[in-house]
């Protein structure tokens, strides 16, 4: 009987409050979205809080670099390399040597392997050995004409005047060749400026071995062999822009024609700008 009269009660509750199951209402456009945002926007800043606040070490986020437009670098031309076969001009522009100057035509490098009679007195030409930055030049006349001067014989006669001047002159004429600024030309174009800053004179013995071993400068300069009365001057050491200009000196008198070549100079200049 009770449960009879609750089951009745019921359905009086039920039809007097119409209450049912409500239908889902589906989510406004945009909302699932804007969710997802949401939780991004959350997972981000919790990552950074926590990089900042240093719970992640030694982890950095990858940096991708993109080298698909990437120039490849150009490597930067030897100056030095193209003097082969150039015709080569030499001008002071200061010092005693003020407004003179030399012109030649450097030898290309098939010289080194056939030589023949390319470096000839009254040829005009010079050698250059690229490694050293060093060029030889002839000094004094051609055919003992002294209106007929080889390439390197204004240095030659500033220097020690036809073989008359003692170790003491020659050391001044030196000292006031230090210094001078030049201009090198290639091909009638300027290529650099330099200046002098260091002469010498090798002793007999040094001389002949710097004709035989041009490629051993630094070791010939740095033994001093020989007299070492006959050395005169000095040069400073080597560097990768400096360049060496060698040529002969006069002897003692009564050596006959061996004292045209007795002695050998080298002319170191330091170069200042490079122009092309």
């Amino acid at each position: 009987m009770k449960s009879w009269l609750t089951t009745i009660l019921l359905l009086i509750i039920i039809t007097l409050t119409g209450c049912h199951f409500p239908t889902p209402t589906p989510a406004p456009k945009g909302a699932t979205l804007q969710l997802v945002d949401t939780i991004k926007e959350r997972n981000t800043a919790t990552l950074e809080a926590t990089i900042n606040n240093g719970s992640i070490e030694n982890d950095p986020l990858p940096t991708i670099v993109s080298t698909e437009n990437s120039p490849a670098p150009t490597p930067t031309p030897d100056p030095f390399a193209n003097f082969y076969n150039c015709q080569m001009q030499i001008q002071f522009i200061s010092g005693p040597l003020e407004n003179k100057g030399t012109e030649f035509q450097v030898l290309g490098r098939d010289y080194f392997w056939d030589k023949g009679d390319k470096f000839e007195i009254g040829k005009g030409t010079g050698v250059y050995y690229e490694s050293q930055h060093y060029f030889i030049l002839h000094s004094s006349f051609l055919n003992g004409n002294i209106f007929r001067e080889m390439e390197a014989e204004f240095l030659r006669k500033y220097l020690e005047n036809w073989g008359l001047g003692n170790s003491q002159d020659i050391q001044e004429k030196i000292n006031a060749l230090l210094g001078s600024e030049v201009l090198w030309l290639c091909d009638g174009q300027e290529i650099f400026s330099a200046q002098v800053d260091g002469v010498v004179r090798l002793s007999h013995e040094a001389s002949n071995r710097l004709w035989l071993e041009p490629k051993n400068i630094p070791e010939i300069l740095n033994e001093k062999a020989g007299e070492a009365s006959e050395w005169i001057g000095e040069i400073p050491e080597f560097d990768q822009d400096q360049i060496l200009l060698g040529f002969c000196g006069w002897g003692p008198f009564g050596l006959g024609e061996e004292r045209f070549t007795y002695f050998r100079y080298l002319v170191s200049f330091d170069i200042l700008e490079y122009i092309h």
